[in-house]
């Protein structure tokens, strides 16, 4: 008996390509399902502001360069964070067409979760479009989040660096290491989640390049606590301490008429359960979307190193 074969319409054929290609997008962002309850577990209570409304948000994940397996966990944290809180509704998308002018003018913020390299490059939209759109799209009074390697993004554009508001170096603290953050506001309404304190996690530090991350530039929330820190791990020039005297892990700023939050907490997937951060995350978000009052008044900055050497920062 011959084998019967079945030839689909063009129309159907399609259908089907697409139901399948959205099935393996759908498994390369599905996460285990103990991660998923400790996420939830982890989701704060409320807004820190009473919601306004439901703004629509776009999470940008696509990678140009290093790719970390903590994506699905973050994209999961937001979709649920968005979700619990009301405050957002989620697309996710890897696809740079979404930031064509006619379909970002549909969000409120953008979330760059995780992203690096030169996303917009080789796009038959054209780069420079993109480029421009997204920097239109915060100026007019948008919101723009960065989520850890988002400084690992576009490292040589600078209208992006002024926006995000820094450029990676390196990180001579890595995964596998376990630092204590410096709370630099306490009083600051995006910094309400740490109580007052700082933390302490395991998670990758970044270094910033010079120039970049400046407080003369940005009001700073989070820098590396030196007290509680082996500075070593930064010792370019081999005189037993470390290169910097601060180094900056969230901040947020004015951009045009627009808002914008950054965060580099969030190598490690453990990051997007850990209540402080989750939270953290959720007021940086919150002020991006012009919900949360807080003040983005660059300042100066004390630092206290290991030795007790008190140092400012402008």
């Amino acid at each position: 008996m011959k084998p019967i074969r079945v030839i689909l319409p063009a129309a159907s054929l399609a259908a089907a390509l697409t139901l399948a290609t959205g099935q393996q997008q759908a498994d390369k962002f599905r996460i285990p399902d103990d991660q998923a309850a400790k996420i939830r577990e982890a989701l704060p209570a409320k807004t820190p502001a009473p919601v306004q409304k439901k703004h629509e948000v776009l999470v940008f994940s696509k990678t140009a360069g290093f790719r970390h397996s903590s994506i699905a966990a973050g994209v999961h944290c937001m979709k649920a964070l968005g979700e619990k809180t009301g405050l957002f509704n989620v697309t996710h998308t890897e696809d740079e067409a979404w930031f064509a002018p006619d379909k970002l003018k549909g969000f409120d913020a953008v979330i760059m979760l995780n992203t690096t390299g030169e996303l917009f490059k080789g796009s038959p939209l054209g780069e420079d479009v993109l480029k421009k759109s997204l920097v239109d799209f915060v100026k007019s009074g948008k919101g723009l989040i960065g989520m850890h390697s988002a400084t690992d993004t576009y490292k040589d554009w600078k209208e992006y660096n002024d926006m995000m508001g820094g450029a990676f170096e390196s990180h001579p603290w890595g995964s596998g290491d376990t630092v204590t953050v410096k709370n630099l506001a306490p009083d600051h309404p995006l910094n309400a989640a740490f109580g007052g304190k700082g933390i302490t996690l395991k998670d990758e530090i970044y270094k910033f390049r010079p120039g970049t991350a400046l407080p003369a530039d940005r009001r700073m929330l989070l820098a590396l606590d030196a007290n509680g820190t082996e500075m070593k791990k930064d010792d370019g020039n081999g005189d037993g301490k470390a290169d910097r005297d601060l180094y900056p892990i969230a901040w947020l700023a004015k951009y045009g008429e627009g808002r914008t939050f950054y965060c580099s907490l969030g190598h490690n997937e453990h990051v997007y359960w850990t209540p402080e951060v989750v939270a953290h995350y959720l007021s940086g978000i919150q002020y991006a979307l012009g919900e949360l009052p807080a003040d983005a008044t660059p300042q100066s900055v004390a630092m206290v190193l290991p030795d007790g050497t008190v140092v400012a920062r402008r």
